[in-house]
């Protein structure tokens, strides 16, 4: 079983050539093709197959993450330059 999966690891691509899939899609398929498994289960395979493939880096996200994040930055610049005009 470990040869076959160290075969599956050579023969991955590189994530530039690789496609993608919605989570939600791929949990929804796993578990039509494998009912007798707990969710939990499923959804921890998935993710230890992501970190495996990815080194658990992000490499896709929402678009909505940006202004999330760039709002949340906003704030937290502001509480810098606050806490060093003080000094």
């Amino acid at each position: 079983m470990e040869a076959c999966r160290k075969e599956r690891m050579l023969e991955r691509s590189p994530l530039e050539e690789t496609g993608y899939v919605l989570y939600d899609d791929l949990v929804a398929r796993l578990r039509d093709r494998f009912p007798g498994i707990p969710m939990a289960r499923l959804e921890q395979i998935v993710l230890s197959e992501n970190d495996a493939i990815t080194g658990g880096r992000l490499h896709v996200v929402p678009a909505e993450v940006e202004a999330g994040a760039d709002e949340m930055l906003q704030r937290e610049s502001r509480r810098w330059s606050d806490a060093t005009e003080v000094a």
